[in-house]
């Protein structure tokens, strides 16, 4: 492919979340500084968004992927406004708030408000008072590494990892508290064990700078944070991002392997071949580790080492008086000890109204995860058929459906392991000794679309450091 004119040549690798914001954000940044950059998106699927698209069907808004992001990271703001999309956006409703588990075969809701979660039945008095000590569970003292589930079992015990902890992370990350990172998933909890001693300690004093300030806690992590979507479901932010790249954007160009040759970056896809002074990687890590073993062959290997587990959604579509109980709420987790194989289901026109036709409901179901590879061998009816069944065990759903749709992900979710912060800590000194090298997307630092998006800004941000300097 020939150079176009401009001062640098950028490829990027993946038309997903990252790659369309990092390329977006760098042509944006570049024009601001009057000077034009030269990008190529090189996107392996015959369309662009990855699992961040929406289908609207009869009514349905059909979310592939993420269902919203949470309006406490500034950078995603940051790009909406910069796209003109501020006007698009949907908050979710207040009853979203709600949340429940599904424990001792009964819809519990979690109670945020620690005088009613003591009154609430949501786990036994023993689990609560374990959890009441946690005041007094001294800090941990080294800075080793450890497990999700053995940093809640350690302060807040072991019922409380299994019954509240485990389903809850299971909805963010469908992995398994026993192999994740505590470093890696919860910095935040890190912290604030190191600073305050435990979660309980930590969110008393942030209570107490709250009220000194005049200002709303909302918990140990800070201010609560608000789900929020497009008008017409998370795909407009890909489409538009889309949409403003179009001239840049190659779909169906899988890459076969990069190489360094005579100072500059060597792309090679099965048609054709392109050189670069700058490779924004932002595919999953499995393919990004073949792309560069030619380069470095161990980090590559590290690359190669972070696991993704399978995530399966089934969209149902309900007529209301079909529906035995009250879906006013967010959702319901379920625990592994439930034996209910789905690991939860989201209730998507209570979250965002207007997401299914007037007097009827529309349910996303997940079911898969790290503790449950074998998901995968399941064909698209059994999933159904197992997403119908949990369903109607969690909410009384008693006719079948009028709506079905699924999406199927046999890689869904990265798993940050033990071990997870050294290899992105090699992607790192690899960026340092290969400058115009860049790794980023769900791999590595966040899962989340708004991860995904300050990730971006990084690139973006060291990108035109490089652009000063050279």
């Amino acid at each position: 492919m020939a150079h176009n004119a401009g001062r640098y040549k950028a490829v990027i690798v993946g038309a997903g979340v990252a790659g369309l914001s990092s390329a977006y954000l760098i042509r944006e940044k570049s024009r601001e500084r009057g000077s034009e950059v030269d990008i190529t998106i090189l996107e392996a699927k015959p369309y662009a968004g990855g699992s961040t698209k929406t289908d609207i069907v009869n009514g349905y808004t059909c979310e592939w992927g993420p269902n919203g992001f949470l309006d406490n990271e500034p950078l995603t703001l940051e790009l909406i406004k910069m796209l003109g999309m501020e006007d698009r956006l949907v908050r979710a409703n207040e009853a979203s708030s709600r949340r429940f588990i599904y424990h001792n075969g009964k819809m519990r809701e979690v109670e945020l408000n620690p005088i009613r979660f003591l009154k609430s039945d949501i786990v036994s008095l023993p689990i609560k008072l374990r959890m009441a000590l946690e005041y007094f569970v001294p800090a941990k003292k080294n800075g080793d590494d450890e497990t999700v589930y053995s940093f809640g079992k350690r302060r807040l015990g072991a019922g409380f990892a299994r019954y509240l902890l485990d389903p809850m992370v299971s909805g963010i990350f469908a992995g398994n508290i026993k192999e994740l990172s505590l470093k890696a998933v919860f910095p935040k909890m890190v912290e604030m064990e190191k600073e305050y001693g435990g979660l309980f300690k930590a969110m008393f004093a942030k209570r107490k700078e709250a009220r000194r300030n005049g200002k709303k806690a909302g918990g140990p992590a800070g201010p609560g944070a608000t789900l929020h979507t497009f008008k017409y479901g998370m795909g407009e932010l890909t489409e538009t991002l889309a949409e403003e790249m179009r001239d840049e954007l190659r779909l169906s160009s899988p890459v076969l392997s990069i190489r360094k040759e005579n100072g500059k970056f060597m792309i090679i896809t099965d048609n054709y071949k392109v050189e670069a002074d700058h490779v924004i990687l932002a595919c999953p890590s499995y393919e990004t580790s073949k792309m560069i073993k030619d380069i470095d062959t161990r980090v590559a290997g590290y690359l190669n080492e972070i696991k993704f587990a399978p995530v399966d959604v089934v969209c149902h579509g309900c007529k209301s008086d079909n529906v035995g109980r009250s879906v006013d709420g967010f959702g319901v987790l379920v625990p592994r000890s439930e034996r209910i194989r789905s690991l939860g289901s989201l209730w998507c026109d209570s979250i965002f109204p207007g997401q299914a036709p007037k007097g009827h409901h529309l349910f996303r179901t997940i079911l898969g995860g790290a503790c449950d590879p074998d998901i995968v061998n399941l064909n698209d009816e059994s999933l159904d058929r197992v997403a119908q069944r949990d369903l109607s065990r969690l909410i009384d759903i008693r006719n079948e459906p009028d709506f079905t749709k699924v999406f199927r992900y046999p890689r869904g979710i990265a798993q940050y392991t033990i071990g997870h912060l050294a290899r992105v800590a090699a992607t790192e000194q690899m960026e340092r000794d290969l400058p115009g090298l860049f790794f980023t997307g769900v791999s590595y630092r966040g899962v989340s679309v708004n991860g995904c998006v300050k990730d971006a800004f990084r690139v973006a941000d060291k990108f035109r450091d490089m652009e000063r300097s050279g």
